[in-house]
């Protein structure tokens, strides 16, 4: 694997909850620009020492062009700033009362999917958005 263009989001692809939210990411407007890949490519933990494939079946991450890594609520944020149809909001997600809305949104995502894993036996990783 030749090193991917940052930024980048990691997700992963057997979790039908993450595949979902890489797909409505790829509805946006400059999702291009994205490059997106699945946890489960054991050759970008070589290209990006600084996460790990345990860590990344935790939470989702988000590489920022200048290489810093982002984890869970705050991947999300990094991400829409990368994506004019949601950046127009950006501003929103910077104050107290944004962060607090994402937060609760991925903690609710988050409730989704351990339920999702325990009706689903396919659904075998602890990772959440």
């Amino acid at each position: 694997m030749n090193r991917p263009q940052l930024p980048l989001l990691l997700y992963d692809d057997e979790c039908s909850l993450c595949l979902r939210f890489k797909q409505a990411v790829e509805r946006l407007q400059g999702h291009e620009a994205i490059s997106k890949i699945s946890i489960h490519d054991q050759e970008i933990y070589k290209i990006f020492p600084q996460v790990t494939y345990d860590e990344c079946l935790q939470a989702v991450h988000f590489i920022e062009v200048n290489g810093e890594v982002f984890k869970g609520s705050e991947a999300v944020q990094k991400l829409m700033h990368h994506l004019p149809d949601v950046e127009k909001f950006g501003w929103l997600a910077e104050s107290g009362a944004g962060r607090k809305t994402i937060e609760y949104f991925h903690d609710l995502a988050e409730r989704y999917r351990k339920k999702l894993q325990k009706r689903c036996p396919s659904c075998k990783n602890n990772y959440s958005l």
